[in-house]
């Protein structure tokens, strides 16, 4: 059953005192254990300095695209590595005073691996590295934390000056270089050139449309003198006798067009009047003797054309030769017949230019390799040569920068203190643990005990748990003598707590004042 704090108190203050030479004995034995391990634990100087390596300036967004500071990839690993090499480790432990008492190699060696061992390298972000050494000397920690600042400062302000440098003379080399390549490439394009006056890149190129374009240029114009022929011959036969005929306007048809105007007219005149007008009866001869005339006119050209027929030549009737359709297809034919000259010419010219051409094509396919060999490389090695001129005004800019430490700068943000209180577990934190354990570990051993013991030491349990009755509590009975030991063992029991007390008063004395 649960106990409530009280009787749980009162136990416990019993037990305590019923075992108080033991719980004094342990307080004695822990305090004094404490107190001697914090006597003799070592001090331990924590000297810490943060290095801020600053790229963020003003020149930066003005020069971007155009110069770049050097920047290490991996401050961390570029900071341990500068720091850890012999050359500022030789001047740490000179500065720091481990080289006082004239050390030989090997103990060098040796002091360099300690002082490794205690010394821890680190980010704090991105521009931050911070630097943490630690030794049993003040004076030790905060000398070899400030030569390894200042030094790691300087040498990382020269290490980015010497690879501004380096670039700008690797650049400038490869610029030289390549300014030769050019001149020589150069030099042997101009006597290709004064070897061959007409040879340009892309001649071939050129040659070979101007080919596609005369044989196109051919094809069409024997296209248009096929075409010429056609109408020629369409022409002639228009102009044959019988074609003639057929579209000309002859005299029959003169006669047919005014035999019918005359018709006309009766038709109109008989609607008022009868044959017997005079009218009437005067168009009527008009129309018989135009009707003479007509198949006298038929009769003429039927001999005629029978006539040449039998004599084998083009009939072509008077009155075509005067026609304005017939003058025009004899000018059309005309013209028909120059054109197809004009083209025919035109064919043999450009058939000519072909041939040229193809000759042509045939002397300059041989050097255009070379041309177009020359030309590559001459246009490559400008490109290379204008963008090495380029990035060696870059290198300029950005070794002026970096000589001016205007661009990317390492500076010591928080330089290194020296400590005159040591870090970590100091001799109070002992003193303090040793005084505090001392009381409360002999009371939790008691609670421990009274926690396992299986006697009973309540009542209350007897009564509840066992349902026993309980008639009264008789409490421990001492006599006079027992009181008498007992207050003098408390006595001393106070006097040696106290004595304890002065022991710790007098031993933090010492250490306040050094002595210890």
């Amino acid at each position: 059953m649960p106990i409530n704090f009280e009787e749980l108190l009162k136990a416990l203050i019993g037990e305590a005192f019923a075992r108080r030479n033991l719980i004094f004995v342990i307080f004695v034995i822990i305090s004094l254990s404490f107190l001697t391990v914090g006597v003799f634990w070592p001090k331990k100087y924590t000297t810490t300095s943060v290095i801020q390596i600053d790229s963020s300036n003003i020149l930066q967004p003005l020069m971007h695209g155009a110069a770049e500071t050097t920047r290490p990839n991996d401050n961390e690993a570029n900071a341990r590595e500068i720091i850890y090499g012999e050359k500022i480790m030789d001047l740490v432990l000179k500065q720091g005073g481990w080289m006082d008492d004239n050390p030989d190699k090997v103990k060098q060696e040796q002091i360099k691996k300690e002082i490794k061992d205690h010394l821890s390298i680190y980010n704090l972000g991105n521009d931050l590295i911070k630097i943490e050494y630690i030794n049993s000397d003040p004076m030790k920690s905060y000398l070899a934390v400030k030569t390894m600042s200042e030094a790691y400062v300087k040498a990382g302000e020269r290490a980015k000056r010497e690879e501004s440098q380096a670039a700008f003379d690797f650049i400038d080399k490869q610029v030289n270089e390549y300014l030769e390549k050019l001149t020589k490439v150069e030099e042997q394009l101009n006597i290709f050139r004064s070897n061959n006056p007409g040879a340009r890149p892309g001649l071939e190129t050129e040659v070979a449309n101007r080919i596609t374009t005369l044989k196109a240029n051919l094809e069409q114009t024997r296209l248009d003198v096929r075409e010429a022929i056609i109408k020629r011959d369409s022409i002639k036969k228009q102009l044959s006798g019988e074609a003639a005929i057929t579209i000309s306007q002859s005299r029959e048809g003169q006669y047919r067009g005014k035999i019918a105007e005359l018709q006309s007219q009766i038709e109109t005149l008989r609607l008022d009047y009868k044959d017997t007008y005079p009218d009437i009866v005067r168009l009527k001869t008009q129309i018989k003797e135009l009707k003479v005339a007509l198949n006298n006119e038929i009769d003429r050209r039927k001999k005629v054309i029978e006539q040449s027929k039998e004599s084998g030549k083009t009939y072509i009737d008077e009155s075509i030769l005067l026609n304005p359709l017939y003058q025009q297809l004899r000018s059309d034919l005309s013209t028909t017949e120059t054109k197809i000259a004009t083209l025919r010419a035109r064919a043999s010219e450009l058939n000519k230019m072909l041939q040229s051409e193809f000759e042509r094509a045939k002397r300059i396919n041989g050097g255009e390799a070379q041309l177009s060999q020359l030309t590559r490389d001459y246009q490559v090695n400008q490109e290379i040569y204008q963008d090495l001129l380029r990035r060696r005004e870059n290198a300029r800019v950005s070794r002026s920068l970096d000589l001016e430490q205007k661009g990317f700068t390492f500076k010591i943000q928080e330089p290194a203190k020296l400590h005159v209180l040591p870090s970590g577990v100091r001799y109070i934190h002992f003193a303090l643990a040793g005084l505090t354990l001392g009381i409360l570990l002999p009371l939790g051993l008691i609670y421990l005990v009274l926690q396992v013991d299986p006697r009973v030491y309540f009542s209350k349990i007897i009564r509840e748990d066992m349902n026993i009755p309980v008639l009264a509590e008789v409490y421990r009975y001492t006599s006079l003598k027992e009181e008498r030991g007992i207050r003098i063992n408390i006595i001393l029991i106070s006097i040696d707590f106290f004595a304890i007390l002065a022991i710790y008063t007098y031993v933090s004395w010492l250490k306040f004042m050094g002595q210890l």
